[in-house]
């Protein structure tokens, strides 16, 4: 009696093991297309990941959110430490775009499966377009960068209100 229970139990645990492997393996490759699909870039020999388009309030406009693929830690007259960054379309022109299979492999293990986001109510596309007749912001935002770059502070990278250091990084050498 004792062995057609243990029989019985073998065969539903076997199932179970099948199925669970089975659905591994499933969501192995939906994550892997998910990768596949991602939008990547390339500039002087880093990777980023495009996250998708945001609205920055502070500039008015919309910009970029990537992140790059790599460990970013501040540089001095550059920018801070950081694992997500925004910028404005002209800059990130210069980006070179890539096949996640171009990546290197530590650019690949840093990559997350998209999308980042969902709305079923929302009826535009998913990314912005450039539109006519704004010089006059171009040339507002462009006088702000020129102001901001002589607006040093504490940080290590010089720039900036706050940090996700305590304390700037000072170079020794």
């Amino acid at each position: 009696m004792a062995w057609s229970h243990i029989k019985k139990f073998g065969i539903f645990s076997g199932g179970c093991v099948a199925g669970a492997a089975g659905a591994t393996i499933a969501r192995a490759f939906e994550r892997n297309d998910a990768l596949a699909k991602g939008e990547y870039y390339e500039l002087s020999g880093y990777y980023y990941q495009a996250i998708g388009h945001a609205w920055d309030h502070f500039r008015r406009d919309f910009c970029i959110v990537y992140r790059p693929l790599y460990h970013c830690e501040a540089k001095e007259g550059r920018f801070e430490a950081h694992y997500l960054a925004t910028s404005h379309f002209e800059r990130f022109a210069k980006f070179k775009k890539v096949q996640f299979s171009e990546l290197d492999r530590s650019a690949q293990s840093m990559a997350l499966p998209g999308p980042f986001w969902g709305d079923k109510d929302w009826g535009l596309p998913a990314e912005t377009s450039p539109v006519l007749d704004c010089e006059a912001a171009k040339t507002a935002q462009s006088n702000f960068l020129t102001a901001s770059e002589q607006a040093k502070t504490s940080t290590t990278s010089g720039y900036g209100t706050r940090s996700h250091q305590e304390r700037p990084t000072q170079r020794q050498l």
